[in-house]
């Protein structure tokens, strides 16, 4: 749904400060990659600085970013990483008054523990927590961790080491120490406002977790009214006397597949005075819709605004939207609009507004709004055929977001007064970054097999001879996630947004398909009847996608092809076995094959047998003596998202049946969501040579 834009500006046009190149019939596939992805936009709250990660095909490394006095901006590299291995930047956190700045590095952002995706003799690159001083050409490694968290008043930083809290300074040569020991494992460290305290969760071997308070005059913890229930988002109060948490009822499940839970014992918000412990509930979320808590799609769970309110997300609607609640308890009002999600949300430094990004209005675009954390109407900040997400305040007030359209990767950008956007940062890779050669993908809408309306993104390719073409449906991972008519604020999908791109370039008719279980269209959709393992209702939208390709006058019926990632191996394994007529090629990246062997409560102790049962028939591994198309199986074999035991069993019981033989591209050492740049570009060239092979050289060798 893409409305006239009331400046160019909004619209992305004139924003990126570069000339692209002409037009190119086939714009190749590294050409289309090379965009750098930024991730991780965090504000100071010391000044108007702001610091991002920045990926340039497989180099990352923190940017460093504020407004000039002429209004310009004057990014710079803090760190100096050259190479492709690898080697993930996530989790910054200003420190020490804005001086420096702590980081993670290492590892795999899926966790699941050190990789080694360069399959290294030496053995795999731990995950470590850094701290760089702004100025300084080498960071100091205090070793092993995770999640650290900067003191607001001095250098200290905490972070986690083996489920455990450690304190270090940044001022000191002293190694970091160990500062609890928990019987727990620990999480969600959060300073006291004046840093005498620290509020962590304690997650208990029976599946509650506790709030506890650690102070360090005495050296002791205060726990927080501790029940059997599971605390989170630990949030201080601005003079740092009582704090906030969410309570999750023991009632509440934990994951177990994808049980659709649209309703659950209601979760709640207390609020307790840390001198004491003190504590009570303040709100309760009523039965129904929205008693099952859902956090926002960036993280957040619960704010401390100005006029001692809490905001929080809540479903009462059906929908993910804010609401506040005096912090002694009163009727929640909402803030965000109905019939819309919301994805990320920042306080603004005097606590009094919210910046949020949102889907209001435009369905599949994402904007910045703002609204009064007290109630009112909220505010769009942006608007236009783009996208805008991830806002950070910083200290000064400025927005900064990610911004991008349908041609255009995401940079960041500031936001002006007049509502125009100020490019933060133009890398030199989009110099040569061949946007011309890309298409804006048209919004679609059609029905499913059971009538339900299916969202999806259509990308037409331009310049090609006229005549029916080959076409590809592509489905997304998660599944709550969803895609936009833009480039996409999380990694893994901006890379596949990429790959639509280059397959329209190619001649193909792209059709990304929103399914069901995906997040973007409201509590119901996302949380789905009869999905997954329970019956496998997703593939009504599979039927559903093919059949309105079908009905295309552009497109070749006998050269439908279908690919995906993660959730979308599992749609593609489901097309390519449960509608063999329909589909003449897959790519199955990463995909789950069998309901049963994958989810480990299908097959516990005392399990009953029906639900495995229907796990199996609903998974592609039941209907494997009807799939006659070829496929190709992609999958890292450190994959900590979907073991690697999903393709050996799929590989098999093709091999089995014999009708089909799988062409298969291992990555030794990959995981779910590869790592390396030079790992997407592999997966994806091997699955752009399928589809030549499978797709685009079928009608030609049909007419020899």
């Amino acid at each position: 749904m893409e409305r006239t834009c009331v400046a160019a500006l909004l619209c992305g046009a004139a924003l990126l400060p570069f000339a692209a190149p002409a037009l190119a019939q086939n714009a190749p596939l590294e050409s289309v990659m090379s965009a750098p992805f930024p991730m991780d936009l965090t504000a100071s709250r010391t000044d108007g600085r702001v610091a991002w990660v920045s990926n340039e095909q497989g180099v990352r490394n923190i940017m460093v970013a504020a407004r000039k006095p002429d209004g310009s901006f004057a990014p710079a590299s803090v760190t100096s990483y050259s190479r492709d291995n690898g080697y993930e930047l996530d989790h910054l956190t200003w420190a020490n008054g804005g001086k420096a700045i702590v980081y993670t590095g290492g590892g795999s952002l899926e966790g699941g523990g050190p990789v080694n995706t360069e399959s290294l003799t030496s053995g795999p690159m731990v995950k470590e927590v850094l701290a760089l001083t702004i100025g300084e050409a080498t960071s100091r490694i205090f070793g092993p961790g995770e999640a650290p968290e900067a003191s607001p008043v001095d250098d200290r930083i905490a972070f986690i080491r083996g489920g455990q809290i450690w304190l270090a300074r940044l001022g000191s040569s002293d190694a970091a120490a160990q500062l609890i020991h928990d019987r727990g494992s620990s999480s969600g460290i959060s300073w006291s406002p004046d840093g005498s305290r620290i509020a962590f969760i304690s997650h208990r071997r029976d599946r509650q977790a506790l709030l506890g308070i650690y102070e360090f005059a005495s050296a002791k913890i205060l726990w927080m009214a501790p029940a059997t229930d599971r605390d989170g988002a630990p949030q201080w109060s601005p003079d740092g006397k009582r704090i906030a948490w969410v309570r999750i009822p023991a009632g509440q499940p934990a994951f177990r597949g994808f049980l659709p839970i649209r309703a659950a014992p209601p979760w709640s918000v207390w609020v307790g005075d840390v001198a004491t412990g003190e504590s009570k509930q303040v709100w309760r979320a009523a039965s129904g819709p929205g008693s099952a808590f859902r956090q926002v799609e960036d993280g957040t769970m619960l704010l401390w605004a100005a006029d001692d309110r809490l905001v929080f997300p809540w479903e009462k609607t059906g929908w993910i939207r804010l609401y506040s609640v005096p912090v002694d308890g009163g009727e929640a009002v909402p803030l965000t609009p109905d019939g819309s999600e919301l994805f990320a949300a920042d306080l603004d430094p005097s606590r009094r507004k919210i910046v949020f990004s949102s889907n209001s209005t435009d369905d599949d675009h994402r904007h910045l709004w703002e609204v009064p954390a007290a109630g009112g109407t909220a505010r769009a900040l942006t608007r236009g055929a783009s996208v805008e997400d991830l806002p950070a305040v910083t200290k000064d007030g400025v927005v900064y977001a990610l911004h991008g359209t349908g041609r255009d990767p995401l940079t960041p950008v500031a936001l002006n007064a007049n509502g125009t956007m100020e490019p933060v940062y133009a890398p030199a890779a989009l110099k040569n970054f061949p946007r011309q050669a890309l298409v804006v993908p048209q919004r679609v809408v059609f029905d499913a097999s059971d009538r339900l309306p299916v969202h999806g993104q259509l990308f037409l390719p331009e310049g090609k001879a006229p005549g029916r073409k080959p076409a590809v449906l592509f489905f997304h991972g998660g599944p709550q996630r969803q895609m936009l008519l833009g480039w996409h604020p999380m990694g893994a999908y901006t890379h596949l947004y990429a790959m639509n791109q280059f397959l329209a370039s190619q001649g193909y008719i792209v059709l990304s398909v929103n399914f069901r279980g995906g997040t973007g269209y409201g509590l119901n959709w996302r949380e789905p009847l009869e999905f997954a393992e329970t019956g496998g209702s997703e593939v009504r939208d599979i039927a559903g996608a093919v059949a309105y390709l079908k009905t295309r006058p552009d497109v070749d019926a006998s050269r439908i092809g279908v690919y995906g990632m993660s959730y979308g191996g599992v749609m593609t394994s489901l097309a390519l076995s449960k509608l063999p007529n329909d589909f003449a090629a897959g790519v199955d990246i990463a995909g789950v094959h069998n309901w049963k062997t994958f989810l480990p409560y299908l097959t516990e102790p005392g399990a009953p047998p029906g639900p495995a049962e229907v796990a199996v028939k609903s998974s592609a591994i039941s209907s494997v003596a009807d799939w006659t198309a070829p496929v190709l199986i992609i999958q890292g074999d450190d994959d900590r998202a979907v073991n690697f035991a999903q393709s050996v069993e799929l590989v098999g019981a093709l091999r089995e049946v014999g009708k089909v033989e799988p062409e298969l591209f291992v990555l030794p050492d990959e995981v779910h969501d590869f790592i390396r740049h030079r790992s997407w570009l592999a997966v994806f060239d091997k699955t752009q040579e399928f589809l030549q092979r499978k797709l685009m050289k079928k009608a030609a060798n049909a007419g020899k």
